[in-house]
């Protein structure tokens, strides 16, 4: 009976190796192709399934009529001729689909409502035979997810003299590229053009972006983008400067790809789908810039991207994240930007890795005002105030954070979660965040499995691998210990006296002589009698909570709020700063 377990485990095995050995031979040949839709047909062998509204010609076909579905294009080298008339969908579905197919022109058309209006696609996996050399030219495309969708081994199409109009995305272009772009106008899409892959595509100045010529550079080096530039990606270049320039209705307003030592300064970056995106580019400066009113994130960096500066930026009203660091991104400065109403995190690293973020006002943030991962990393000098937590970590170590004004924030003013610890957390003013738990510190336990580490036990007599005896329940630890204090002062919580109602100050020192307790892991042992202070962090006054009330207010008098409201804690800051560094001169 022992063995029965054995066999039928050992045959699970082979039926699921045999399983995976069909499906990797199987991909080879047709790995996950789209499916041929239903609709039209113009077929391998020339004729037209599906409608009487195709005239032919040779190889040319026109259209005699409106058609409300599908043309699937199964030949090559053949003149799909719109004759001005309509193809209409239902917002689902492309409404020209060709798989593999080349040397195929489609002209004249105007293509409304489809989840892709022309669809480049491929059928075979490994070494396939890709879409090339097509031609999509003089048509218009409105109201589509795509308009057009040129990947899946696409190359080398032409696309040119096209009107694309409120569109999700007017063109979406991946790799391997090739394609070649001319005199196509974008209008109120949302996303001009998607070009999602490495490999270069030939992109000039005749495309527009709301009357606006595109500036697709690849391998250039120390040059300024032109002025007026409606859209701005850069491909393998350095040292160029993006100035000035006022860019909307793009997947990306500005997208560096590989792109180093380069500066982004002074432009207005807004209702695009992304604003400033950074891909695989190191050494950048970004500054001086307003990004607001994205789709998605205000300035996003992915991908490694590694040694970028982000200073003096107004980043307000995004959908997403102000500012969000993926994964590996190491050595990055955020200093003295202004990131206010955004729909995610305020600022968010995903890995700090070494980086600084510091001076920044992070309010009003519907996530946290600065979040992180991993470490090790530093948090100084903000004025975090008004967002759904102030502070948040996770699985972060060795993290210093000092000096903070981390005021009126909906939920705690700090979140540890996860296998953090070791973090330092000294001289920051917690001032009325909304306490949850009683605290306006927060750190998530952690539950642990002691059986799972222990090695299963082998029985030498019969080849089956036994449960370890006695396995042990599942325990609930608090979360790891951090250090609230620098061996003399930790942090000022507005909620320490009505907590420690018997607290007395030591000595004038300015320290309470009970600690803040947290957990049985962590506590601030010198917790501040008053508001620190010391660098440029300042004392904030106690403020009422509709202070901050104003982030249900329409977006533009929200950011005048915020704006103001940065204004009086600049002039608070500079004040105590002043007041500290007399007090040091006179010490």
């Amino acid at each position: 009976m022992k063995s029965l377990p054995t066999f039928a485990f050992t045959s699970l095995l082979l039926f699921m190796l045999i399983l995976g050995m069909l499906l990797v031979a199987s991909s080879s040949v047709n790995f996950f192709p789209d499916p041929i839709p239903a609709g039209i047909q113009i077929t391998s062998g020339g004729t037209v399934t599906g409608t009487n509204l195709i005239q032919r010609n040779g190889d040319v076909y026109t259209l005699t009529g409106d058609i409300y579905c599908t043309i699937v294009i199964l030949r090559d080298g053949i003149v799909l001729d719109g004759g001005g008339y309509t193809l209409r969908g239902s917002g689902s579905g492309a409404g020209v689909f060709l798989q593999e197919r080349s040397n195929v022109v489609i002209q004249n058309m105007r293509i409304v409502n489809f989840a892709y209006g022309v669809k480049f696609t491929w059928l075979n996996y490994g070494q396939p035979a890709v879409a090339r050399s097509n031609t999509v030219t003089g048509s218009t495309f409105i109201n589509n997810t795509y308009g057009i969708a040129i990947y899946d081994f696409s190359e080398g199409n032409k696309i040119s003299d096209n009107y694309f109009e409120n569109n999700t995305y007017g063109i979406g272009l991946s790799s391997p590229g090739n394609n070649v772009l001319r005199r196509n106008q974008f209008w109120n899409n949302a996303g001009s053009i998607f070009d999602g892959g490495a490999s270069a595509n030939d992109i000039d100045t005749s495309n527009t972006v709301n009357g606006k010529p595109v500036c697709y550079w690849v391998n250039q080096h120390n040059k300024t983008v032109p002025s007026g530039a409606g859209w701005v990606l850069l491909k393998n270049c350095s040292g160029i400067t993006v100035q000035g320039l006022n860019i909307a209705s793009n997947v990306q307003g500005v997208l560096l790809h590989n792109t180093n030592d380069s500066t982004i300064s002074g432009n207005v970056v807004s209702n695009n789908l992304e604003g400033i995106t950074l891909r695989y580019s190191h050494g950048n400066v970004i500054s001086g810039n307003r990004v607001s009113s994205n789709n998605g994130y205000g300035i996003s960096l992915e991908y490694v991207s590694n040694n970028n500066i982000i200073t003096e930026n107004e980043i307000a009203n995004n959908a997403k994240d102000g500012v969000n660091f993926g994964y590996y991104t190491i050595n990055a400065t955020v200093t003295e930007n202004h990131v206010t109403g955004n729909g995610g995190n305020g600022i968010f690293f995903h890995d700090i890795q070494r980086s600084t973020v510091a001076g920044n006002n992070a309010s009003l943030n519907k996530g946290c005002g600065i979040g992180f991962g991993y470490g090790p990393g530093i948090i100084t000098e903000n004025n975090i105030a008004g967002n759904d937590v102030g502070i948040w970590l996770s699985n972060a170590n060795q993290n210093t954070i000092t000096w903070n004004n981390i005021t009126e924030n909906t939920g705690w003013g700090i979140r540890l979660e996860g296998s953090q610890g070791n973090n330092t957390i000294h001289h920051n003013n917690f001032i009325n965040n909304s306490i949850t738990e009683t605290l306006q510190a927060s750190i998530l336990g952690i539950w642990t499995y002691p059986g799972l580490n222990k090695p299963p036990q082998w029985n030498a007599t019969t080849p089956i691998i036994t449960p370890t005896p006695e396995p042990e329940m599942p325990k609930f630890a608090p979360g790891g210990g951090n250090f609230w204090d620098d061996g003399r002062e930790g942090n000022y919580w507005s909620d320490y006296v009505k907590r420690c109602p018997n607290a007395t100050e030591v000595q004038n020192t300015g320290v309470g002589d009970t600690p803040y307790f947290i957990n049985e892991n962590n506590a601030d042992r010198y917790p501040l009698m008053n508001p620190a202070t010391g660098n440029s962090a300042s004392p904030v006054q106690q403020q009422e909570s509709e202070d901050f009330a104003e982030a249900s207010l329409p977006v533009d008098n929200a950011v005048a709020v915020t704006t103001a409201t940065a204004t009086v804690i600049g002039i608070l800051t500079a004040s105590a700063y002043l007041l500290l560094k007399r007090k040091h001169s006179t010490a």
